[in-house]
Formats: C-alpha cells, structure tokens, sequence
C-alpha cells in the first residue's frame, strides 16, 4: 500500500470517527427513548442460538445453487427460484409468501463464444458475451483496433478506420498478487471502490459512472454500430482465467446495438502485446438469443405480521437474480440464503414482533436495482410506514459492519439496535455509504436503507464469473449473517418509534 493511501484511509478514518461522536452527542437525547428493553435483548440471545444451532443455510443455498443454478432475469430458472423460495416461507410457516410481478423489454439468452487470434500467429481466445448484446452474423474476421477515446469527441479520429474490425478500449487491468489478501471494505473511503476490483495501470484514464458517462456509452455503441464494427472486446479483470459478465441492456433491458465480449485477462494481455508489435487479425462467433416481447419477472415476498403496529414495516432483502456463468451462490444466493433462514428463525421462535418484518427476494438487481425500484414504486404509498431496510450482498463472508448510507439522524439509535451483535463479531454500526445494492432503491424513496458491510473473501475474484458456485460458500459467515439480519429486523421492529428520515433538504434560495 502506497503512503498516499495510507495517509487517505488514515483521514477518512478520524474524520468518520469525529462524525460519528459528534453525531452521537447530538442524537443521544432521541436514543434514549428507544433503547431495547429486557425481553427484546432476551429474545436476541434466543435468535442468535437458533440459527446457530439449528439452521437451514447451507442446504438452503445449495439447493439454489445445485439444483436451480444461474438465475438471470427473464429466464426460466429465476421463475423457479421464485416459485422455491415462496414454497419454503410457506413451510416455515411464514405469512402471505406470494410473488410480485413487474417487465422486461426483452429476455436474453446466453448461445455459444468462440474465438482465436489468426495471426501474427494463431492462439485461441476464451471469451463470453455481454448480456443483452447480440451475436454476431456468424463467423466474423478482421483486425484488433485500440480505440483511445474517452469522448465522442475523440471517437471522430476513427471515423472510417474501423469497418469490420474488433475493438479494444483500454490497457489489460493490472491483477493483484495471488497472495495479496482482500482488500478490507471497511478501511477504503468512500467513492474509491476502484480499490476492491483489479486497478488500471498507472496512468490510464479513470471513468467515473453516472449520467455524462452512460451518455457517452450510448454514443460510442451507436458510432460502432454505424461503423460497422465486428465487436467490442473487454478485459475480464479476473485471475485464473476466469470470465466477468454485465449487461448492456441497462434498466430498459434493450438490445446493444453491437456485439460485445469479455476475454480473459490472459488472452487480453497477450492481445495487448502483440498489438504493440503490429497489426493482429482475429475471428470470433457469438450466438444469443433474443426475446421479441415483454415478459413478467417477480420478486418474492413473505412476512411476519407485526402484533401491535401491523401496518409499521421493517424490510429486509436480498437479490435472487444472479449473472449465468455460475450458479450465483456468492452474488447472491449468500444473501437469500442468509435471509431465509432469518425467517426461520424468527417465525421458530414464536416471537411477535411489534411491526411487521417483510422479506423480498428482489429480482433484475444486476441490471441496475430494477426489482427493488418497481417494488418501491408499487408500494410507494407505503414508504412512510415502512421504518428501515437492510440487504446483504457481498457473499459469504461474515458482516463487519452496518453500513448507514449516510443516514446519520439514526446513527444513536443504529448504535443500540446492533449492540447485541457484537456477541457474534459485529462492529459498530458505519457512517460509510455504500452503494450498488437494492437499498439504494429504498433510500432514493427516503426510506433509511442500510447495508451489511461483509468481509470480502474471494467475492471480487470470482463473483459474476463461473467461480460463483457453492464451492465458494463459507458457512460460519452466512450463519453470522442470519443472525445480522434477524436481530437488526426484530430490534427494528421493537424500536418505540420509525425510525427518523434524513432532514429535507434546504430550500434553494431565490
């Protein structure tokens, strides 16, 4: 580690600590009135023993994983994952499990990849298509071009040069050392999570996502398209020559107007240097499957209905969809899993917590949060009612911390509801946001949306890739994630009052 990182995380980190006392001495008059009573930490004591001794997680996830696999959007298997995680609420004896619907535009289906450098001389390539990117008209041949371009401005210099060709976008990503350990989430400021994936060589241009960026994204697709260029090949970023997968469909599951692969990080380097000894010729055959209608998707839903504030609802989710090239077990069957047997648990034990405790298996996350914000806009009448929302989504190891998203008007009051963990190695609740996950959607809605911060493991080197399987669960952190999520769901839930909102923004001035 750099001493300029040192020296960052070091100030992020006292400048996080100065926050979080000033903001406890500010709301310690508010905490007061909800600390958890007796039989509230009585019951936590209970749950914590429950699904230590007695829970369904492992066998839970590798059914998910084994016998329903990848659950991509739109497919057949994410239905029947619905249909499986609403038969066992029902068996757990939880309230109204039932299946929310909401549409794509289109389903997508992965076909066959192949490909080999001609010449300077012959190798073959590993690759995988983008989701929502069509295949290509057969086999396909031509030249490897680099394009370096961060605008449409700078794409006009290759107007005309790339007909047929098969387009490059940046340097191959540097991997860490195999024996480098997993960058620790809790340590990384904030807006830096370029530090948990493979870093750019020193020196190339770094593109922040957001609105100018996705502009340029449409751009640069409708300048290839009209081009007319073979494909668009990516680095995987991922060691062992493993594959990455995203989507170019974006939130409106539309089809990319070209074709467009991963590559391992093996066979893009070695692209990458014969590109530095002279022209390369490569031939590539994607085949997919497009969808021409809308069709359903579903989350599913279940709940244990509050005894004294039924209409009062405390959420806690987890995305059921996953990427197709394994079997979604650490993105993010983890979490289901985790999130299921907090169900167990808490309808096992018999407790009747004050508010309602909802659980949504949320569809279409990784496109782009998309189950979570039709949910949100389906029940929008309910936001108010609804007091706080946890999700976990970082695999399978344990939970470190929860992430607040900023919502420091329940920093006191996070601080009782999470005490009773520490008992199974949770921090203090974070003043870190963190983005990325459904409770955002939720957040966005101004509804306190949280996030379990989760040591990383292996996710980053294997999620999204044929890495996600079972083999990467690891057991004692799910159980500890249960035991999270259903301790801060029922201390929530017995809380005196909803918790507060983020303050309404000032008013511009005029």
């Amino acid at each position: 580690m750099s001493l300029g990182r040192k020296v960052i995380i070091a100030a992020f980190i006292l400048a996080g600590t100065l926050a979080s006392v000033v903001v406890r001495a500010q709301m310690a008059p508010q905490a007061k009135s909800n600390v958890l009573d007796d039989a509230t930490l009585a019951a936590d004591d209970k749950i914590i023993a429950e699904i230590n001794d007695h829970n369904e997680i492992m066998s839970n996830l590798e059914y998910l994983s084994d016998m329903i696999g990848q659950r991509l959007t739109g497919s057949e298997n994410l239905k029947k994952a619905n249909d499986w995680t609403k038969e066992r609420f029902a068996a757990y004896g939880v309230d109204n499990p039932h299946l929310e619907s909401w549409q794509i535009a289109h389903t997508w289906t992965r076909g066959t990849a192949r490909g080999r450098i001609l010449s300077p001389a012959e190798h073959p390539l590993s690759l995988a298509s983008y989701a929502w990117a069509p295949g290509t008209n057969g086999v396909v041949r031509g030249p490897i071009v680099y394009v370096k371009a961060q605008s449409i401005e700078e794409l006009q210099a290759y107007k005309g040069k790339l007909k047929n060709a098969f387009v490059i976008m940046s340097e191959p990503l540097l991997l860490p050392p195999p024996d480098e350990p997993a960058p620790n989430p809790m340590l990384i400021p904030y807006g830096d999570s370029t530090a948990l994936v493979a870093p750019k060589r020193p020196g190339a241009p770094v593109i922040r996502f957001g609105p100018e960026y996705m502009k340029f994204v449409q751009d640069r697709n409708a300048f290839f398209k009209e081009e007319g260029i073979n494909a668009w090949l990516t680095d995987s970023g991922k060691p062992d020559t493993l594959l990455n997968m995203t989507g170019l469909g974006g939130r409106t599951y539309s089809i990319s107007p070209v074709p467009a692969a991963f590559v391992t990080s093996e066979n893009y380097s070695l692209i990458w240097r014969l590109l530095k000894r002279g022209p390369v010729e490569a031939e590539i055959e994607i085949t997919n499957t497009i969808g021409d209608a809308p069709v359903d998707v579903y989350n599913t839903v279940a709940e244990i209905r509050g005894s004294e504030k039924p209409d009062e609802v405390v959420v806690l989710g987890a995305h059921l969809d996953s990427w197709d090239m394994g079997t979604g077990t650490t993105d993010n069957g983890a979490g289901v899993a985790s999130l299921m047997e907090a169900a167990r648990a808490l309808q096992k034990l018999g407790l009747k917590p004050k508010r309602t405790i909802r659980f949504i298996l949320f569809s279409g996350e990784e496109q782009g949060l998309c189950g979570s914000r039709a949910y949100v806009e389906a029940h929008k009448s309910e936001m108010p009612k609804i007091s706080a929302m946890l999700v976990q989504d970082i695999g399978t190891g344990k939970v470190l911390s929860i992430g607040m998203m900023e919502n420091f008007q329940d920093a006191e009051i996070m601080y009782q509801v999470v005490k009773p963990l520490k008992a199974v190695g949770l921090l203090e609740s974070s003043e870190k946001p963190q983005g990325g996950s459904d409770h955002v959607s939720f957040n966005q809605a101004g509804v306190p949306g949280f996030y379990g911060i989760q040591a990383v493991e292996q996710y980053f080197q294997t999620h999204h890739s044929q890495a996600d399987t079972f083999d990467q669960a690891k057991e004692s952190g799910l159980i500890q994630g249960a035991q999270v999520m259903a301790v801060w769901a029922y201390n929530v839930a017995q809380l005196a009052d909803l918790l507060p909102r983020k303050p309404a923004p000032p008013e511009a001035a005029h």
